[in-house]
């Protein structure tokens, strides 16, 4: 039954935002939100109540790194909680902010202003990392 929430969860966000093919969206492709791309991930084996939400921040850089990290440590400390986010490093280095929801609790409508404010953020970040214009 969660994977049937999953697949409809999925494409009933893409008739939302107008976005062909939902199947990508449900095998994991992403979608572009103002130039930030978008992940949901679900495993029905593991997990099959939740579905994760994946937000590409983009990659530090390279010059910043450990102050960048820092940064990155220090937000999730703000946010932490169950269920919070919290910011990872993907396998190709790009930082990424991890949603989990209750498969049965989020709808279209949450997934899509979620997708629009962190696009917002992800934007914002992409320009100062978390950190002081004069460090």
């Amino acid at each position: 039954m969660s994977k049937e929430r999953y697949i409809q969860l999925a494409t009933g966000f893409c008739r939302l935002a107008q976005l062909p093919q939902p199947e990508k969206l449900i095998e994991g492709h992403a979608v572009e939100v103002d130039g930030v791309d978008f992940y949901l991930a679900y495993d029905e084996e593991n997990s099959p109540d939740h579905v994760m939400v994946y937000c590409d921040f983009g990659t530090p850089p390279q010059d910043r790194l450990l102050a960048a990290y820092q940064a990155l440590l220090e937000a999730n400390m703000i946010v932490y909680g169950s269920n919070a986010p919290a910011f990872m490093l993907s396998p190709s280095k790009k930082v990424t902010l991890a949603y989990q929801y209750r498969i049965d609790e989020v709808v279209p409508e949450q997934l899509m202003g979620l997708f629009a404010n962190l696009s917002g953020q992800a934007g914002a970040w992409r320009s100062h990392y978390f950190l002081d214009a004069a460090a």
